[in-house]
């Protein structure tokens, strides 16, 4: 066998593991998406991952119909489940910089069980497979075109949920996930994180961003990158996702983007206890 054969055969060789690999991992059906272990081993040492492509672009085409919907009022939300997470609750519509949707699939029945809570589903499952991972609560945001105000203060998911004392539950194990309907960039505001910060398991003091949580929904706390925080950018492809646990530092800026808006779905899971124990409450 010659030089050129010998070749060849090792990039047939080649080839071939990489196709048995591609298959083991990713979006290998319609309903299952394998994490390697390089994104597990992310998302337990940073706080944070992201997922290229889970969604195809006919899926999110069909999301971002029902998601634009919730934002033109075509499908009411009420209250405070419908404001600006970024200003006080009595900021006139046109007004607002971020449009937080709470619970969607709540005040709206036929989005449930759509493709990206089952994909997600999936994915939680294998991130926490000795706990029963439930979903908690769904959102969508968008961050308007032009709002360099848009902005999401740094804090800890933890910092607005019941403590373990009064939830009677110690468990915390929570995978947020946001699927990036636009692509999201530094210049559009993407999500942004303190690597590492989750792994004291510790909250760090939050603030309201108004006088009060009655007066507007947000929580803030301090970053400081000469006292070790290091900050690192978490941008996203449409159709992809990033992931962050429960007590991560993260947040993102404003978006300076005059003709680019950015939405995100998201679906948070935690463990069934949790879920149960939180709506005692």
């Amino acid at each position: 066998m010659n030089q050129l054969s010998i070749s060849l055969c090792l990039l047939m060789l080649v080839c071939s593991l990489l196709s048995v690999y591609s298959e083991k991992f990713g979006r290998i059906s319609h309903e299952t998406y394998v994490l390697t272990p390089e994104q597990i081993n992310n998302f337990r040492k940073d706080g944070c991952c992201t997922l290229d492509n889970v969604l195809s672009e006919e899926e999110v085409d069909e999301i971002e119909k029902k998601f634009n919907q919730f934002l033109n009022k075509e499908i009411f939300v009420p209250g405070k489940d419908f404001c600006d997470m970024s200003k006080p609750f009595d900021t006139p519509f046109e007004d607002w910089s971020i449009v937080n949707c709470m619970l969607p699939t709540k005040y709206y029945a036929p989005f449930r069980n759509n493709i990206y809570e089952r994909l997600t589903s999936c994915i939680a499952k294998q991130l926490f497979p000795q706990l029963e991972m439930t979903k908690d609560y769904d959102q969508l945001l968008n961050k308007r075109p032009g709002k360099k105000d848009a902005v999401f203060s740094w804090h800890q998911d933890m910092g607005y949920w019941p403590s373990a004392k009064v939830l009677g539950v110690m468990e915390t194990s929570t995978c947020t996930f946001s699927l990036a309907v636009d692509d999201s960039t530094e210049e559009n505001g993407c999500l942004k994180y303190v690597v590492g910060s989750h792994l004291s398991k510790k909250l760090r003091p939050h603030v309201p961003l108004g006088n009060s949580r009655d007066d507007s929904h947000a929580l803030s706390l301090d970053v400081d990158e000469t006292k070790g925080d290091e900050i690192r950018l978490a941008p996203a492809r449409r159709g992809s996702v990033t992931i962050h646990d429960e007590y991560v530092i993260h947040g993102s800026g404003g978006n300076r983007c005059a003709d680019k808006q950015r939405r995100t779905y998201v679906v948070a899971y935690r463990p069934n206890v949790v879920v149960k124990a939180e709506r005692r409450i």
